[in-house]
């Protein structure tokens, strides 16, 4: 069950239910349960025993600086553009919506500065962000032109 628990962030109820449905399923159902029963003893062993600890392990952290290239443009395209798009169209929704639809043409405006504006971040503008939870002053500056531009439409 901590397997269960720590691998999918289900509740304890739901684990049960997952487990026993899975050990029914004849021979890779005994398999997978004896499985996890290895990895949850593995779980618990490697949080000494805490119950807690090993079923919901605490989130890793990164730092902006520390991403290498690769990874940053990940970071923006997986990230910063998802975000800054449903924040975009979650706004729309409240000031455009009807009965809790968006107009297309509000969709596709957040799509077009979501992509543009994660792609025009640098490396500093995220950093920036990370220490202070603000953006530089000069972005909208400097990105309000490009971003209009670009998203005429």
């Amino acid at each position: 069950m901590v397997a269960v628990m720590h691998l999918t962030g289900w509740s304890w109820f739901s684990a049960i239910v997952g487990i026993l449905v899975f050990s029914w399923i004849p021979l890779v159902g005994q398999l997978g349960y004896l499985v996890l029963a290895v990895m949850g003893a593995y779980y618990l062993w490697t949080a000494n025993f805490d119950w807690q600890q090993a079923v919901y392990p605490p989130a890793q952290t990164f730092s902006v600086s520390t991403l290498s290239d690769t990874e940053l443009e990940r970071f923006r395209t997986d990230v910063v553009r998802r975000g800054f798009e449903k924040a975009c169209k979650s706004d729309a929704i409240k000031a455009l919506g009807f009965d809790g639809k968006l107009p297309t043409r509000a969709a596709s405006q957040c799509e077009c500065f979501a992509t543009n504006f994660a792609a025009k971040l640098t490396r500093d503008d995220l950093i920036a962000y990370e220490r202070s939870g603000q953006y530089p002053e000069d972005l909208q500056q400097r990105l309000g032109i490009e971003l209009r531009r670009a998203c005429q439409n």
